[in-house]
């Protein structure tokens, strides 16, 4: 059973007879029975220009048809009604999805409940509308179906969904009770969280927090996103370490709710005001033209682990890396976590021989 919340917005005083919202004021608990998202014309071929989401008694007094559950969304169209859904943010893999629910309620004016993910080029799913008048639970079951509805990395993404009305149709009302993504069986363990590091960490104030932590969860063949969860207020408004002795808690949870924990303690001194160290003998090299670049430098710092920016100047090197006759200008830039900068400029002098 989907749980019955409380409307958080309320219009004008026509709204004591009904609750309704446009698609820009969607809450994310209403959201959660629908995965609505900005229409995003490259995947979707139907859009709506007002829908409105009901729930409880104020659905009923907007005469929304009974059977519902939970909040419902009316969509107004003619020759066709739709909107962009995205569940890319629950990030789950499509090989843990048994089915993709869709219960819509529709009149005879629709012809058919449409999925695309390539704004109506082709079709993922063209479900007859047999049943007009009633709740209907349209369900995709295919595993190819559910596979093309995949973002790169797997998991359930984006994808178009709406009614295609009979050609003539005008003013056809169209209800969505959900959108839901049903999973397989749990196995109940959790992902298996990796760190390859101290449990007691010691870093500076002033920087972000950087953990080479991931998840991974052998059930689901994937990975899941690493939460960090702080005992008290750890980082300024800027997303930036603040001083003190803290507790950090990793946490990682699968598509079915089984959570693994990890714990840590961090310890943050004061901050770092020394840059990064570049390592490199001469400010002016000699070369031949047609010479490939080879050049080495080291970059050491007294906290972090700090690569350097390397930047030609125009027309230094050819299209294989190689010299171009001339004088040119090599930049390098270290900058560590803090922001302390370090820069050097080298010259090099590229001749048709060497001297």
């Amino acid at each position: 059973m989907k749980k019955f919340l409380c409307l958080l917005l309320c219009l004008s005083l026509l709204s004591t007879l009904f609750t309704a919202v446009c698609a820009a004021d969607i809450s994310e608990e209403e959201n959660a029975e629908f995965h609505f998202a900005p229409f995003d014309k490259k995947t979707s071929a139907y859009s709506c220009s007002s829908p409105q989401i009901y729930e409880g008694e104020g659905a009923r007094s907007a005469g929304v048809p009974f059977g519902y559950d939970g909040y419902v969304m009316k969509l107004v169209g003619d020759s066709a009604v739709g909107f962009t859904v995205d569940f890319s943010k629950l990030c789950i893999p499509v090989s843990s999805v048994k089915a993709l629910h869709m219960r819509v309620y529709y009149s005879e004016k629709v012809k058919e409940v449409r999925v695309t993910i390539d704004a109506g080029y082709s079709w993922v799913m063209r479900h007859v509308a047999n049943k007009p008048g009633e709740w209907e639970d349209v369900v995709i079951t295919d595993r190819n179906s559910l596979k093309s509805l995949a973002n790169e990395d797997g998991r359930l993404g984006m994808f178009g969904f709406g009614f295609r009305n009979y050609d003539g149709t005008r003013n056809s009302v169209v209800y969505v009770d959900e959108i839901r993504a049903e999973l397989k069986d749990a196995d109940g363990n959790p992902p298996v969280i990796s760190y390859d590091g101290p449990e007691h960490i010691k870093t500076t104030e002033g920087k972000p927090f950087v953990l080479p932590a991931t998840a991974y969860d052998a059930e689901e063949k994937a990975d899941f996103p690493v939460l960090y969860l702080w005992d008290r207020t750890a980082t300024d408004g800027d997303g930036l370490l603040m001083q003190g002795e803290y507790t950090l808690t990793l946490s990682a949870s699968d598509s079915y709710g089984n959570k693994a924990e990890k714990k840590l303690t961090v310890s943050v001194g004061e901050r770092d005001t020394e840059a990064p160290v570049i390592k490199f003998g001469a400010p002016r090299i000699n070369t031949v033209a047609g010479a490939y670049c080879a050049l080495k430098f080291e970059v050491t710092d007294n906290c972090d682990t700090v690569e350097a920016s390397v930047v030609w100047s125009d027309g230094a090197l050819d299209k294989q890396g190689r010299f171009v006759e001339g004088e040119h200008t090599l930049t390098l830039t270290a900058k560590d976590l803090t922001g302390n900068k370090t820069e050097m400029t080298i010259t090099v002098i590229a001749s048709k021989t060497l001297d």
